[in-house]
């Protein structure tokens, strides 16, 4: 009895319109689901975010060489600076997908009082202010965090330690205080349904 439900649930996940509840979906009702899941879905470059973490992160490099002294051509230096860079640029891209996803859908309101030739439209802009207001939060808060602990902080503790801890801790709290962002905008969302 076992094998046969066994050979039946095999069956029916091979066979692509048959869902778990047993119901057969139509063309139409696919394209349908499609259409809604892809509707809730971001789409926008997340490789840029990447690469403006990586620029956000260098300022850390430049302030430790700078105020610091410790030099980038000793080996040990580079790899110290290469490992801290990947680590903050890591943190703040997923600090800036985190952010970006949740102020959009704060923005997202749950009805359309719009025409269809709009929504699109509509749709691109809040994207936009999304990630523009993420961008400019999110680096800003990591540039004067991260220069007031390099410099004012950490400035009479071991160069190395300052150039670890600055960025690193910043990029943190910024990962967290994204996330909380999310986790508050879906508690104001279960409020209200």
């Amino acid at each position: 009895m076992q094998q046969q439900n066994t050979g039946s649930a095999r069956k029916s996940e091979q066979d692509g319109k048959v869902r778990r509840t047993g119901v057969k979906l139509t063309e139409q009702d696919e394209r349908l689901l499609e259409e809604r899941i892809s509707a809730n879905t971001l789409v926008y470059p997340k490789h840029s975010l990447v690469a403006v973490a990586f620029i956000a992160a260098f300022q850390s490099v430049y302030l430790s060489h700078a105020f610091n002294g410790l030099d980038w051509s000793v080996p040990a230096n580079l790899g110290l600076y290469v490992a801290v860079m990947l680590f903050t640029a890591y943190m703040l891209s997923q600090a800036y997908i985190v952010m970006v996803e949740s102020e959009f859908w704060r923005r997202q309101r749950h009805y359309d009082e719009v025409p269809e030739d709009d929504k699109k439209l509509l749709h691109k802009l809040r994207l936009q202010v999304a990630v523009g207001y993420s961008l400019f939060f999110i680096n800003s808060v990591f540039s004067v965090v991260c220069t007031t602990l390099h410099i004012y902080i950490f400035r009479h503790s071991d160069p190395r330690a300052s150039f670890i801890l600055s960025p690193t801790m910043t990029a943190a709290l910024l990962w967290l205080i994204a996330q909380k962002n999310e986790e508050t905008r879906r508690r104001r969302m279960a409020r209200h349904k």
